[in-house]
């Protein structure tokens, strides 16, 4: 795919458009249809959460070191790497291909020790690698790295994958990942290009073009940290990132493309947590659906940012949504509370700074969404209750979302409709800062954050008015 993109100098809002290729403008997709038509079914994987299938393959470095250049690696079979790096190795690799055909008979295996993967590197083993050709098909990550004291370093990679669960650069166990000038490209399910898993991988990556057409194949699957610079990403059929639990995600330079569900994924598929992250800094976020926000947080409690960002949503029009709710397991929906009781409302605080945005504020049923303007913060929008006020769904009682609006002095707000909030505060103390265009902002007169307004009505520039809501 060829990836027209809009490079920004956010400063002076310059764009000029330069044309990017990813690896599957060389080894079509089309090629490997049934590959990436196979799902990553976890229902027949094990549970265990300890390693029971080995981790072998033809060029094993265990405890050792070693040097590959100019050599050409290849393996097919099931549940089989083709280079392992493992117990404290340290391998150079250089001017190579490595390709891996195979299955993956668990994928519990697979994602949480890189049982099949092209190249494994584990237990405080240390990997470079330089100038790379690593392509994987029926279901294999590219390069994994596990444990506390692993590491890869990739410099100048060429990365490729058919099939379910084959990620580009993929940690877990808290091993971590530093890559720079990678094209990585996945056509299969959940095999998104940068990934971490159980319980932790660190993965950093600048200068790299990712490009994903599965569904629920993200740029970054968070788990611990994504931390990403300079990187232009297309996510065909996911979110830019799906994020589950209290995760770090940075976008940093960076322009990141989202086709499904939303722009950024954030939830917790077990109990509520508070401290999830996702930021963007000088960096563009653009949602392609129609019913897609920037946003969207479920069963979390956590902070999205733009500073110095672009939002581009307006297929939508949606900044960000905050639901009782998870992402399914296929990835693809998101499940409400009537299919899982134990869910909890999603709690969003979204900080603007140095930004030009637009777009909706949604919550539903008890999610709170508070948006925080900061320095030259520029938003135009409106917030409201999804379920449109209704009180009740299949007899299950709903409770009302609420919305909180902090500005800074230097911030401005345009309404596009009448919103009511739970808080309202200004560094302005004439709230000359709001551009109503007629509508009115209503406050909780009986909060103590809106002591400020001593429940009095205040005009607002456009004509609108901010009023106690009772």
């Amino acid at each position: 795919m060829h990836f027209s993109t809009i490079i920004l100098c956010l400063a002076a809002f310059a764009e000029a458009t330069i044309t990017f290729e990813d690896p599957s403008d060389e080894l079509p997709p089309s090629y490997w249809t049934a590959d990436n038509a196979i799902l990553a079914d976890y229902q027949d994987a094990s549970t265990a959460l300890y390693e029971f299938i080995a981790i072998t393959g033809p060029y094993m470095y265990n405890g050792e070191d070693g040097n590959i250049t100019r050599a050409s690696l290849y393996e097919n079979a099931n549940d089989t790497s083709v280079l392992v790096v493992a117990n404290s190795s340290e391998v150079y690799l250089s001017h190579s291909t490595v390709t891996k055909l195979g299955y993956s008979s668990d994928l519990t295996q697979a994602a949480f020790f890189g049982v099949n993967a092209a190249i494994n590197i584990a237990n405080t083993s240390t990997f470079y690698a330089s100038n790379v050709n690593v392509t994987t098909h029926n279901g294999a990550a590219n390069i994994y790295t596990y444990g506390t004291d692993s590491y890869a370093y990739v410099d100048h990679a060429w990365l490729y994958s058919s099939g379910p669960n084959a990620h580009g650069l993929y940690a877990a166990g808290n091993g971590t990942v530093y890559a720079s000038n990678v094209k990585h490209y996945s056509g299969g399910n959940r095999a998104s290009s940068f990934s971490g898993d159980n319980p932790a991988g660190y993965v950093h990556v600048s200068n790299s073009i990712a490009h994903t057409d599965g569904i629920g194949s993200a740029i970054c699957y968070a788990l611990g940290l994504c931390n990403l610079t300079n990187v232009i990403g297309h996510a065909s059929n996911a979110p830019v990132t799906f994020s589950d639990g209290v995760q770090t995600t940075l976008y940093t330079d960076s322009d990141v493309t989202a086709g499904l569900l939303a722009g950024v994924v954030i939830f917790s598929s077990s109990t509520r947590e508070s401290g999830a992250e996702v930021t963007f800094t000088n960096s563009r976020l653009t949602v392609l659906g129609d019913d897609m926000p920037a946003i969207w947080f479920g069963n979390i409690i956590g902070t999205a940012s733009f500073v110095s960002s672009v939002v581009n949503n307006s297929a939508s029009g949606i900044l960000a949504i905050a639901n009782m709710s998870q992402v399914t397991q296929d990835f693809d929906y998101f499940a409400g509370y009537e299919q899982n009781s134990a869910i909890e409302p999603a709690i969003l605080t979204l900080e603007i700074e140095d930004s030009v945005v637009s777009g909706d504020l949604v919550a539903y049923n008890g999610s709170a969404i508070n948006a925080v303007l900061n320095d030259y913060a520029h938003w135009t929008g409106t917030a409201y209750d999804g379920y449109n006020s209704t009180t009740s769904i299949d007899n299950t009682t709903l409770t009302a979302p609420t919305f909180s609006v902090s500005l800074a002095a230097t911030a401005n707000w345009t309404l596009t409709a009448n919103t009511s909030l739970t808080n309202f505060t200004d560094a302005d103390s004439t709230a000359s800062n709001v551009i109503s265009q007629g509508y009115w902002i209503f406050y909780d007169a009986s909060s103590s954050a809106n002591t400020a307004w001593d429940g009095q009505t205040v005009s607002l520039n456009g004509g609108g008015y901010l009023a106690p809501s009772s």
